[in-house]
């Protein structure tokens, strides 16, 4: 597979028979093949997370699928609506599809709500099944646990162990308690690949999710995601938390960075 960061906790998986692209924020989406299959995943309505210029790859794909978490369904309603669809400008447009179009509504597909805790089949162009599980978030909507030709892919969404210096200590006991039930579900799993969150703005607790996570699943690749371009936050974690012997740590330094896994 072939995995692309796109920007924040956006990221493009090729595979031989279809396309994932999750919670698309900003940053170039590469021309891709128009035979193959593209399931849209959206973990929550945050703009950080959910931009509606995802659309737009219904004027250039034939064969595009949306699976959201139920908590987009509400800013899907709110979208502007003209006759016929959805109102996007032209730059939105050409955000995700690389060129202009001239007109912008496009009407809106059928989209797949999820949610937490629930589990959805969908199939690939030749036929072989993603089953997607959803896990809660502890902030908003859920995160994606999808198994694949043998392969288990996790997306955390904003799904993480959000520990605040202003919060108080009952909301952060509360936050602790909610994040490692939702944990329970990876315990002892094999992932083969993870997007898991390190946000500098946590401070000192900024890696305590990543790292949990990393002890509680077998874990084979993991990517950071949700550090604001702050790139640095990735040394600083190699620096103070040991990696598991089994995982490799994909450090990122640009938009746009591909791998071969």
């Amino acid at each position: 597979m072939k995995v692309t960061y796109l920007k924040h906790s956006g990221f493009l998986i090729e595979w031989e028979h279809c396309y994932w692209i999750f919670d698309y924020y900003q940053g170039k989406i590469p021309q891709l093949d128009e035979g193959r299959p593209i399931f849209v995943f959206c973990s929550h309505s945050h703009s950080d997370h959910f931009n509606p210029a995802v659309f737009a790859l219904g004027r250039q794909y034939p064969k595009v699928s949306y699976i959201f978490s139920s908590q987009v369904r509400s800013a899907c309603r709110k979208l502007e609506r003209k006759s016929g669809g959805v109102c996007l400008t032209s730059e939105e447009i050409a955000q995700v599809c690389g060129k202009t179009e001239e007109g912008r509504v496009l009407s809106i597909p059928e989209v797949y709500f999820l949610a937490g805790r629930s589990e959805t089949m969908f199939s690939d162009e030749a036929g072989e099944m993603l089953k997607v599980f959803t896990l809660r978030s502890t902030d908003c909507g859920c995160a994606f646990l999808i198994n694949y030709r043998g392969k288990t892919i996790y997306h955390a969404g904003d799904l993480h162990w959000w520990i605040w210096a202003n919060e108080s200590e009952a909301a952060n006991r509360q936050m602790t308690g909610n994040f490692k039930k939702e944990m329970e579900y990876v315990e002892g799993n094999t992932i083969d690949l993870a997007f898991v969150p390190l946000d500098a703005r946590l401070e000192e607790t900024y890696g305590w999710g990543m790292s949990y996570f990393l002890e509680h699943a077998e874990v084979r690749h993991v990517f950071p995601m949700h550090f604001w371009d702050d790139f640095s936050v990735m040394d600083r974690y190699e620096a103070e938390y040991p990696l598991p012997a089994h995982t490799q740590f994909h450090k990122i330094s640009s938009d746009g960075m591909s791998w071969e896994l």
